[in-house]
């Protein structure tokens, strides 16, 4: 019996022993705390040191306007036919752009300023690396000159005319300038018509009290009245065709206002019925 309790008080003991953990030291203790102190302290020294450098950088960095004073616009090249405008003209125009430099450059504000140019159709701008820009224009066409002092262009609108153009050959139209549009429309369907050789249009006009009037790169002037003037213009030709044609350097005018025939007037001479 008591060498059973003996047993059972070791097999206790040893159940004690194996189930018993060793704290740690203090010493040990206190090394893993300064670790993770110094760990702590080391990840927030390089945080800190990356965000002044990214702040150093970033205040580094040049701006748009330092870049623009770097890469100022030193090749600028303009390409037009320049009939109507001037290259000065329009390097006047950039002028004020120019001194933005490269980068901070507004393209679509220079070509707005382009097109306000009366004569300016089409413009284009476009940045040429490193440090220059292209500008392309392109002109309206005059179709006729209108007056003294304007050129009509294809849209119907009256320019005005540039002095270097004081000496362009162009058909003249005259009349009211409320009726410009239809004063271009008869132009254009008589030119269709007088294609031949100094049968082109040098002067179309038009008032209320002569009707059409119109005048031949030849010379002849023909009276139109105020209706029928393709039907009119073709009898006349006609006439140019046969009867007239061995006679046409002695006309001087014809009236075409007749229904059924013309008057010609001969030169240094009086009318005749035809």
């Amino acid at each position: 019996m008591a060498r059973d309790k003996k047993a059972d008080i070791k097999r206790s003991r040893k159940k004690t022993v194996r189930g018993a953990r060793a704290l740690p030291s203090p010493e040990r203790q206190s090394a893993g705390v300064f670790r993770l102190v110094l760990l702590c302290s080391l990840l927030g020294l390089v945080a800190v040191g990356l965000g002044y450098g990214a702040r150093w950088l970033w205040q580094q960095a040049p701006t748009v306007e330092a870049l623009s004073r770097v890469d100022a616009l030193e090749n600028v090249r303009v390409k037009g036919a320049f009939r109507a405008v001037t290259q000065k003209e329009v390097e006047d125009i950039l002028l004020p752009f120019l001194s933005r430099g490269f980068f901070s450059l507004d393209i679509d504000a220079v070509r707005a300023a382009l097109l306000r140019h009366p004569w300016i159709e089409q413009a284009s701008v476009s940045r040429r690396w490193p440090n220059g820009i292209l500008v392309e224009v392109e002109e309206e066409q005059p179709l006729a000159i209108w007056g003294e002092d304007q050129l009509l262009i294809a849209t119907g609108e009256l320019l005005p005319r540039p002095p270097q153009m004081q000496s362009v050959r162009l058909p003249e139209l005259a009349g009211d300038a409320q009726l410009v549009e239809r004063i271009m429309a008869q132009y254009q369907a008589l030119a269709g018509l007088l294609t031949t050789k100094d049968m082109e249009v040098r002067r179309l006009s038009f008032d209320d009290l002569a009707g059409w009037q119109l005048e031949l790169v030849s010379g002849i002037r023909l009276q139109l009245g105020h209706d029928e003037l393709l039907e009119r213009v073709d009898r006349f030709l006609s006439l140019t065709r046969g009867v007239l044609a061995p006679h046409l350097q002695k006309v001087a005018g014809v009236d075409t206002r007749y229904n059924n025939a013309v008057a010609v007037q001969w030169k240094d001479s009086k009318a005749t019925k035809k």
